[in-house]
């Protein structure tokens, strides 16, 4: 295993953005985490995993740390019966990868998921979900090393913490794993989901009542497409939806609606509503952030070679040559704007790394 110096992370990201790593490795086998971790001890070195780089923004400056880059690939079928079946895959095959396998084989319970960039680990992380689908819904274990011992761990669904887009690989437990494979669970018996309304809409514009998995999979393509540049596409790149959506309680709704009745039109008051009759509680209704971006005016906004997406303002695109410092001005000037104008403070999605608590605190804060 070659440990290489200050290696520009530019081209190991979907942004595209991302200054050098202090020290750089691909690991491919456990060999190669058991040379790494002693590296890092050795060096004194924090650890940094980077996996496909599809959901995070690194500093101009770099990473003054060792960067793990999982390289090792493999999908395979490892317990088959009448109804069920398990599907293996290493951590560091391209998740759409492993939905398209699934879906060639007839396997149900991921197509919603197709088209979403980076690794099937990184996907564990982010329990990433899309169009009524989640991972953490078919997921059987996770095999996941732990640092810096390198221990194996067996990590079942309850071990792993999981919530809207948050798992224990990004909160409590941020940096202690390195996940090596994940294990699904996924139906053979056909089992659409077509409750999200966009994909429902879509078949029933083309009446098709009982689309097959692979229509399923071409129609989510398709529907992504339109909203979310996918980042190997772009001559800049991007690390997908930038900012969460909201979920708030009556309370916090009832003084979010009383806000856009002072500050915003009928017709946006109208889509706020809309929203609050979709929520299956009073107090969870999901507020989505590309909405009040759009509604403060800010689709198109730029800052430098960064700017927000037309099409779907949680992506902030880099224009080509944009800087992290870019896109942390046009990401501070939205949350700002946004919470001036509707008192919501909009989260961020994307591993923000390599930035000082200064940093994120001059360029992030919305507060006066």
């Amino acid at each position: 295993m070659k440990i290489l110096s200050d290696l520009p992370l530019k081209p190991y990201t979907t942004f595209k953005i991302g200054g050098p790593a202090r020290y750089f490795a691909e690991i491919r086998s456990s060999s190669d985490l058991d040379q790494a971790l002693a590296f890092a001890v050795s060096k004194r070195v924090e650890l940094f995993v980077l996996g496909g780089g599809s959901n995070v923004l690194i500093s101009d400056a770099g990473l003054d740390a060792l960067v793990l880059h999982p390289t090792g690939a493999g999908i395979e079928a490892v317990e088959e019966g009448a109804s069920q079946i398990a599907a293996w895959a290493q951590a560091a095959e391209p998740w759409d990868n492993l939905v398209a396998y699934c879906v060639e084989r007839g396997w149900w319970g991921v197509e919603n998921l197709s088209h979403i960039p980076g690794q099937t680990g990184a996907a564990l992380v982010q329990n990433i979900g899309a169009y009524g689908q989640q991972i953490s819904d078919v997921l059987v274990s996770a095999e996941a090393a732990e640092i810096p011992s390198g221990t194996t761990q067996l990590l079942l669904p309850a071990d792993c913490g999981f919530a809207y887009r948050s798992s224990i690989f990004n909160s409590s437990h941020k940096g202690r794993y390195l996940i090596l494979s994940v294990t699904l669970r996924l139906s053979r018996p056909p089992r659409p989901n077509l409750s999200y309304p966009d994909v429902h809409k879509w078949f029933e514009e083309r009446g098709v009542s009982q689309p097959s998995l692979e229509e399923i999979r071409t129609a989510i393509i398709s529907i992504r497409d339109l909203k979310f540049p996918y980042p190997q596409e772009e001559k800049g790149g991007n690390a997908g939806s930038f900012f969460k959506n909201l979920v708030l309680n009556q309370i916090e709704y009832d003084a979010l609606v009383r806000r856009f009745q002072e500050r915003f039109s009928l017709q946006v008051l109208h889509r706020l509503q809309t929203f609050r009759q979709r929520a299956s509680s009073p107090d969870a209704v999901r507020i989505p952030s590309a909405f009040l971006i759009e509604a403060c005016g800010l689709k198109a906004r730029r800052m430098g070679r960064a700017l927000v997406n037309e099409k779907q303002p949680l992506v902030l695109l880099n224009d080509g040559g944009a800087t992290a410092r870019d896109v942390l001005r046009l990401a501070g000037h939205i949350r700002r704007v946004v919470f001036a104008q509707t008192g919501l403070e909009i989260p961020i999605e994307p591993e923000l790394a390599g930035f000082s608590p200064t940093e994120l605190t001059e360029y992030l804060d919305c507060r006066p």
